[in-house]
This record gives structure tokens, C-alpha cells and sequence, in this order.
């Protein structure tokens, strides 16, 4: 097994992940959680690969079950088939793997129907759930998990893994501040030019909203509203701009709090400064916004709601 499995950070996780595949002490399931971006997925998919070995195997034991394109949530169908699916016995006797993405997407029926699996899993199962609102979850499918907590990564460890892959000092130092303590989000920046320059376009426009007067503020909602024909349409940039502006928040607490997950003489915010208090507030607002985007609230309406608080 590689030191590290090729991830950024989380040693701790992925040494007691190891540790629990060479002692034969896998527990039936597993609860990944933690803000989007930190890896979880490529720990989760990586723990299946080791647990399930190399060859044919590795994908014909992989079960993954998430959200269908163009649905809400994943369905209770959807789970009752997954679940007939890892019930059936190995035909190389080996584990086999569930992997349930964006977990927090199953709905109540969904949900109970997973929880039967959980209370009686089947030998040689492993299921892992990957969450970045765990909250949603019933509290007897988090009672029957195994808990992991995913954590940012500190800016020097996610700097040190991109060194050699970026050899432009400056541009590695803005997407470090970029990603926020976030290796997924950092990764992506590095191989996609288009998303570096689309991220960098939020946190330079979400900067100047800090510092702009009320008018201005609904001017830039409205530029990126306005245009959009329908309700999705405006919905999904909304929630795009919502991330990116959660990420601003959270960078400027941390700054604030003096913790090395990013590194404020690297990064282009130095110059934005409100209290932790206020940058808290801003988290627990942008997360209610979230909420209410998704039960249709109008989405012009929601950001500039949260707009008043800056």
C-alpha cells in the first residue's frame, strides 16, 4: 500500500483506514463527512479500491449509489436496488464495496430503506457513506457508523503536494488561498484553467461586495441574475455564487483566528478584515441561504437578503 494513497493531508485518516484493512477489523459502515472539497470522495473511492484488491474485481465488487442526473434526491427505488445488489454473495468470495455519494441526498423513505441494510449487514460488506451535511442524516444510520471526520488541510501540506505540479510561485500561491484548505478544490484548480479563472473571478467580485455600498451590491445580483431565463437556471448560479462566497467567509475567519489553513500574506483577501464573530455569522446565513434555495424561495431574493448583512 502507497504511504498515503496518493491523497493530500488526512494522514491521520487514511493511516487508521490501513491500519483497519492489514488488521481484518472493517467495520460494516463507515460515515465520511465534512464541507465540500476536502478529499472525502478520493479517500472513500481509495479505501474501496484497497479494500476490495486489484484485478476484475475492483469494479465488479464496487456498488456506488448518488443522486440521478436531473433528480432531487436519490429515491427509495434506487436504494432497494443497490441493496439487492450488495446482498448477493461475491463471486470471487472477496468484500464488496457500497459507496453512497452526496448522502445527505437521501430522502426519508430512501433513508429507512438504507438503515435495514445497515442493521443487517450482510458478511464481507462494506458500506461507506460520503456527506458534507451530516446533520440530514437519520441519527440511527450515524449511531451505526463508523464517524469520520474530515478536516481542511493546512496550506503548507496542500503547497507542498501542488510544488512541483505548479512551478509559477504567485499562481501557487493563489490557488492555495484559492482552495481554502480544500485538496479537491485545489486539485481541480490546478487541472482545470477554466475553473481557476471562474473561481478567481467569484473571490475577486465577492471582495468587492465587502466593500461596496447597497446599490452596487444589488447591481452585481442583478447581472448575475437578470439574464437567466428560468428558476433552475438562476437557482444553480446562485448556489454557485453561494460556495463561493462561504469560501470567502470561512478563509477570512481563519485568517482571523490565526489557523495555518491559509496563509494571509499568500493570499489576495489581506486586505478584508471583519470580526470572527461577523465572518460566523456570515457562515450560519450563507448555510440558511442554501436551505432556502432549495425549497424554491427566489433565488434574487435570497442573495440579496444575505447581501444586507455584509
Amino acid at each position: 500500500m502507497e504511504q498515503n494513497w496518493d491523497i493530500i493531508g488526512h494522514q491521520n485518516i487514511v493511516k487508521f483506514l490501513i491500519s483497519s484493512i492489514k488488521q481484518n477489523r472493517l467495520a460494516s459502515t463507515y460515515l465520511f463527512y465534512g464541507i465540500e472539497g476536502l478529499g472525502k470522495t478520493a479517500v472513500a473511492e481509495k479505501f474501496a479500491q484497497e479494500i476490495i484488491g486489484s484485478g476484475k474485481s475492483a469494479t465488479t465488487e464496487l456498488y456506488p449509489l448518488k443522486v440521478e442526473e436531473g433528480k432531487k434526491d436519490i429515491s427509495i427505488e434506487q436504494v432497494r436496488q443497490w441493496r439487492r445488489a450488495l446482498s448477493l454473495k461475491s463471486f470471487s468470495d472477496q468484500y464488496k464495496v457500497g459507496i453512497i455519494y452526496e448522502g445527505e441526498k437521501l430522502n426519508r423513505q430512501s433513508a429507512n430503506a438504507l438503515l435495514k441494510t445497515i442493521e443487517e449487514p450482510t458478511d464481507k460488506t462494506v458500506i461507506i457513506i460520503i456527506t458534507s451535511d451530516w446533520q440530514k442524516l437519520l441519527d440511527t444510520i450515524i449511531s451505526r457508523s463508523i464517524v469520520v471526520r474530515f478536516l481542511p488541510v493546512p496550506s503548507s501540506e496542500i503547497k507542498k503536494d501542488l510544488a512541483d505540479k505548479i512551478k509559477d510561485k504567485d499562481k501557487l500561491n493563489q490557488i492555495v488561498g484559492l482552495s481554502n484548505g480544500r485538496p479537491g478544490i485545489a486539485s481541480g484548480l490546478v487541472d482545470d484553467e477554466e475553473l481557476f479563472s471562474k473561481y478567481d473571478k467569484y473571490q475577486q467580485l465577492i471582495f468587492k461586495l465587502f466593500k461596496a455600498d447597497i446599490n452596487q451590491r444589488w447591481q452585481v445580483i442583478a447581472e448575475l441574475l437578470d439574464s437567466l431565463k428560468d428558476l433552475q437556471s438562476k437557482a444553480k448560479a446562485a448556489l454557485t455564487f453561494l460556495d463561493n462566497f462561504e469560501s470567502v467567509a470561512r478563509s477570512l475567519l481563519l485568517k482571523n483566528i490565526e489557523i495555518d489553513y491559509l496563509n494571509p500574506k499568500e493570499s489576495i483577501n489581506s486586505n478584508i478584515n471583519i470580526s470572527s464573530k461577523k465572518a460566523l455569522n456570515l457562515l450560519y446565513l450563507t448555510d440558511q441561504a442554501k436551505s432556502d434555495l432549495k425549497g424554491n424561495v427566489q433565488p434574487k431574493l435570497i442573495l440579496e437578503n444575505l447581501l444586507l448583512n455584509l
